[in-house]
């Protein structure tokens, strides 16, 4: 059970698979933690957001990006440098959230300024608890 006292925590999501971003919803839903979800399924809809948008932590409220790497146009990889490299977005929690596990693909999102490499998971019930893991890592870390 959720209380008003947690800090919450801003999911964004750029990936452009709508399924993958419904599995997302769909676990944020059973997860009893303060949550909000907001998807952008191209990158021209990320960049309009961003110009829009106030990206800091404001009164315990966490931001983390769902970057998904094989994307057209711009790829994930282009914007976690573009991210990394604007002083606006230090405090953005990037994870990289993709279907491939490869470990050379995990070290060069690290190296480029990602928080953290997740593999998708196959099910509902497996992304809620990395869901609430990540929530738990953020939110004591910020504390």
């Amino acid at each position: 059970m959720s209380n008003q006292s947690e800090a919450s925590m801003r999911i964004l999501m750029l990936d452009d698979d709508p399924e993958d971003a419904y599995l997302v919803k769909t676990a944020i839903k059973r997860i009893p933690l303060p949550l909000s979800f907001e998807y952008f399924q191209t990158s021209e809809a990320f960049s309009q957001y961003l110009q829009q948008a106030v990206l800091e932590n404001v009164r315990g409220e966490v931001i983390v990006l769902l970057l998904d790497l094989n994307m057209p146009c711009k790829d994930g990889l282009d914007w976690l440098e573009e991210l990394r490299s604007d002083s606006r977005y230090e405090s953005l929690v990037i994870v990289v959230f993709s279907t491939s596990n490869m470990e050379e693909e995990r070290a060069r999102s690290l190296a480029l300024g990602a928080n953290d490499h997740l593999g998708k998971p196959d099910s509902v019930q497996e992304l809620a608890h990395r869901l609430t893991d990540l929530y738990h890592h953020w939110i004591g870390q910020c504390r």
